[in-house]
């Protein structure tokens, strides 16, 4: 019991300290993985296509200002249909 008890405080000696603490974490991730990877290169812009018209503004944009967007409700069943 004594091992742990001397093992217990000299750990929560260790963790005082969070200069030291950093200090030793940043060693450990620099001598592990060096430097960070760069980060992605960004996407090239989509062209235009027939099928897709840059002109139009998209449907959320053609609400008229001031009027709430509203979500449309499921097509109604007509006589017939099963």
């Amino acid at each position: 019991m004594v091992a742990q008890t001397l093992d217990d405080e000299f750990l929560a000696l260790l963790c005082e300290d969070e200069d030291l603490v950093r200090t030793e974490f940043d060693a450990i991730i620099a001598a592990n993985w060096g430097e960070p990877p760069l980060p992605p290169a960004p996407r090239p812009p989509v062209p235009a296509t027939p099928y897709r018209d840059a002109s139009r503004p998209h449907w959320r944009n053609r609400v008229p200002a001031g009027r709430p967007a509203r979500q449309r409700s499921p097509p109604s069943r007509k006589a017939g249909d099963a």
